[in-house]
């Protein structure tokens, strides 16, 4: 179904626009009720399923071997409205493997063979991406890690064709190979649709910082601390209620109030790559398969191996800073960063994208922002940075320092409800 599915309960917030009736896949099918969506698995840990009636309705992600070795080159056939052929960097060396099943998405080639070490690719943004008649569709691309080569985004081959003149459904693919011919796939499906309701206004992007497991609270516990049990009930309702997860490309145009959002949009954060989320957290996002960004303080001498460690395909590993995660500013919280030059902090900001390989998103530490920090996000090529303000990111903000929903623990199901609503 093209058209996008929302619960009940219609928000302030929220546009309500006549629906479209039911559309078919290009291949004939609907979209997958929820019971019938895959389970991911990410490599060495367990995800246990949930009942089918509490699924999102959204097919998602499995690892699976493919058949590699086949080299496409695409062109570039348009811009803003119209056919989309998409092109990355060129792949790596490919390999011989069985072939796959044609219905999974993410995919990882002699799987059995290649042990633990295997390449890690995820998606930026929702896998099902919705896009209006007569508006861009913004290519939000995908990042991948492998233990021995390390980062692979850069070498991610992506095509497809998005014609968002008309209403249909498409697929844009992303593929990576890796020094040893291994070959991972993943696949993002583009409805292009006529009407769709919106969020109007603004939107939640949620801030998080630990979690911590409910048998091993740490000594040092506050309001920053928030228990596993809390985090899985807001990760169920997010799925269960089929909640909309935007890239940070469609988060800057929609801020700047040049492109729509789907109703039930939200974004979650996590700062500083704490090890209560890396090991606590990650699992649970990815038994409910919902995406989600972390910034890290790239200066500490794991950061790299927290990301090869910690690689999963609904974690984007972004800026936290390289070394501005300490005092000696003179405004707000006495962050370092009001202390520094625009070039200090473009060159802070830089030496952290060369750690991650990711530039779409960065998190002030401490939440201190000045204006040489605004102009050095944008020579640093950074689409949507963050503060700590407490508040709703709404159409109209500055996308350099937007605000985000502070999540503390011990918040009932209720005030989570309330705060995203």
């Amino acid at each position: 179904m093209a058209d996008y599915q929302h619960f009940s309960q219609q928000r302030p917030h929220m546009r309500k626009a006549p629906r479209t009736p039911e559309r078919q896949h290009p291949q004939g099918a609907t979209r997958q009720h929820a019971g019938a969506r895959r389970q991911h698995a990410a490599p060495n840990r367990t995800a246990t399923p949930r009942p089918a009636a509490a699924r999102r309705p959204k097919q998602r992600r499995s690892l699976l071997p493919i058949v590699a070795g086949v080299l496409v080159l695409v062109t570039l056939a348009g811009a803003g409205f119209g056919i989309y052929t998409l092109l990355s960097n060129v792949l790596g060396n490919g390999g011989d493997a069985p072939a796959a099943d044609a219905g999974d998405n993410v995919i990882i080639e002699d799987a059995a063979s290649a042990g633990p070490g295997d390449i890690v690719i995820g998606l930026n943004g929702d896998e099902d991406t919705y896009v209006l008649v007569g508006e861009d569709y913004l290519e939000a691309g995908a990042y991948a890690t492998e233990p021995v080569d390390g980062l692979l985004n850069s070498q991610i081959k992506i095509c497809g064709e998005v014609d968002t003149s008309k209403p249909g459904d498409y697929t844009v693919t992303y593929t990576v190979d890796d020094s040893r011919g291994h070959t991972a796939t993943a696949e993002r499906r583009v409805h292009v649709v006529d009407e769709m309701d919106t969020m109007e206004g603004g939107m939640p992007i949620l801030m998080y910082h630990y979690i911590y497991a409910d048998d091993a609270p740490p000594e040092d516990i506050s309001t920053n601390h928030m228990a596993a049990s809390d985090f899985e009930e807001q990760l169920a309702y997010l799925a269960e209620n089929d909640f909309y997860f935007p890239s940070y490309p469609e988060i800057k145009a929609f801020i700047e109030g040049t492109h729509s959002l789907p109703a039930n949009s939200i974004a979650l954060t996590f700062d500083d790559g704490e090890y209560g989320f890396l090991s606590v957290g990650i699992p649970l996002l990815e038994k409910y398969q919902i995406p989600a960004t972390s910034f890290i303080i790239c200066v500490d001498a794991d950061a790299r191996q927290k990301i090869i460690d910690h690689r999963s395909p609904y974690v984007s590993f972004q800026s936290h800073g390289y070394d501005l995660h300490k005092p000696g500013g003179s405004i707000g919280h006495g962050g370092v960063i009001s202390a520094l030059s625009k070039d200090e902090i473009i060159a802070d900001l830089k030496q952290a994208q060369e750690v991650l390989g990711t530039t779409e998103a960065f998190a002030y530490p401490f939440g201190d922002v000045t204006d040489d920090a605004r102009q050095a996000v944008d020579e640093a090529g950074i689409l949507c940075a963050f503060t700590t303000k407490n508040s709703w990111a709404h159409v109209g903000d500055d996308v350099r320092s937007l605000p985000r929903v502070r999540m503390s623990g011990g918040t009932s199901l209720e005030g989570f409800i309330g705060s995203i609503s």
